[in-house]
């Protein structure tokens, strides 16, 4: 069981440290956990309240957002790719970037496609705040709509960009079948297998026994732009239920 810690004691602790979003699915977080548990690498975590000041932890990582993953006295890290190349070293095995160059460059693409800049997570993201950027009311958001620099233009391009990156990920996905292998990049299961499952739960949410928030918040982690809805492949939420089956804590934790 996912037991949080204060953060000033986390941040004094001389081993692995993880600070995760408390109460939402974030995909960012959602995958750093799951990359350090199947890795067997112990650590202890710290939440991070969403549009809080959450100022301790601000102080010492240098940014108000979450994950952050530390190692002894290393700089804290918040990027994806940085927490799984901070893994990889700790934990070799089992390794989630294959060894062989152009599997390494293409799981390293997909992954920016589902959770880098202009990613899937990014233009969800988007998607979410557009509502209340338009009332003019936007509350409790109105903090993460001025840290991720929302704007109207790109909130109404963001169903197209992610239309078509789903497009591309349900046909790498099904070339892989075909040759036999369950995974979206090499031979086995990688950090794109993750990456995707945790990304997938801010299009159409795993069920509540599975991940468990408030239903108020469910309906704002359920995809309804008619691109997106269409774009979601069933071979995506196959792949998506049989990797967190395997390889997520059931239920999620956050």
């Amino acid at each position: 069981m996912l037991t949080y810690f204060p953060p000033a004691e986390i941040i004094a602790h001389p081993g692995l440290r993880l600070v995760l979003a408390r109460g939402v699915p974030s995909p960012w977080s959602q995958a750093a956990k799951a990359i350090l548990e199947i890795k067997g690498l112990p650590y202890v975590a710290a939440p991070l309240e969403v549009a809080g000041a959450n100022a301790e932890i601000a102080a010492w990582s240098g940014q108000n957002s979450a994950p952050v993953v530390a190692w002894q006295d290393e700089t804290p890290l918040n990027r994806w790719l940085d927490i799984l190349l901070l893994a990889e070293r700790l934990g070799p095995a089992p390794t989630l970037l294959p060894a062989e160059p152009k599997a390494r460059a293409l799981a390293i693409g997909l992954g920016h496609e589902m959770l880098g800049e202009g990613g899937i997570a990014w233009n969800r993201r988007l998607q979410m705040f557009a509502g209340a950027a338009a009332s003019g009311d936007a509350g409790r958001l109105a903090p993460l709509i001025d840290k991720y620099g929302y704007n109207a233009l790109d909130a109404a391009a963001a169903g197209g960009r992610i239309a078509a990156t789903l497009g591309m990920l349900a046909a790498e996905l099904k070339a892989q079948q075909a040759r036999g292998v369950p995974f979206f990049v090499g031979e086995a299961l990688s950090a794109v297998d993750i990456w995707w499952v945790a990304t997938a739960n801010i299009l159409a949410p795993l069920p509540a026994a599975q991940c468990p928030m408030r239903e108020a918040s469910r309906a704002g982690f359920t995809a309804t732009d008619p691109l997106v809805v269409a774009a979601l492949d069933p071979v995506l939420l196959a792949h998506r239920d049989r990797i967190f089956g395997a390889h997520f804590r059931d239920p999620m934790e956050f």
